[in-house]
């Protein structure tokens, strides 16, 4: 158990940083320019990101439960 846990964790943090250059890269890029003159960015890889965090999220959640468990019924 503890080795899913540790797969589990790994996962979650290659998620986070792919989340977190993703970002980055979002907010380097250009802006989109609206039809009204105004700029906005670019929604599309903002929610890959959100979406990548959540995952890593419950990804991390997950390898907690495992390790409690592995640690509480070893």
């Amino acid at each position: 158990m503890p080795e899913a846990a540790r797969i589990f964790a790994l996962s979650s943090v290659l998620l986070l940083i792919v989340s977190v250059s993703i970002w980055t890269t979002m907010l380097r890029g250009p802006l989109m320019q609206r039809l009204d003159g105004r700029r906005q960015s670019n929604v599309h890889p903002a929610e890959l990101a959100s979406r990548l965090l959540a995952l890593a999220l419950g990804l991390s959640a997950i390898a907690a439960i495992v390790a409690i468990g592995g640690w509480l019924f070893a």
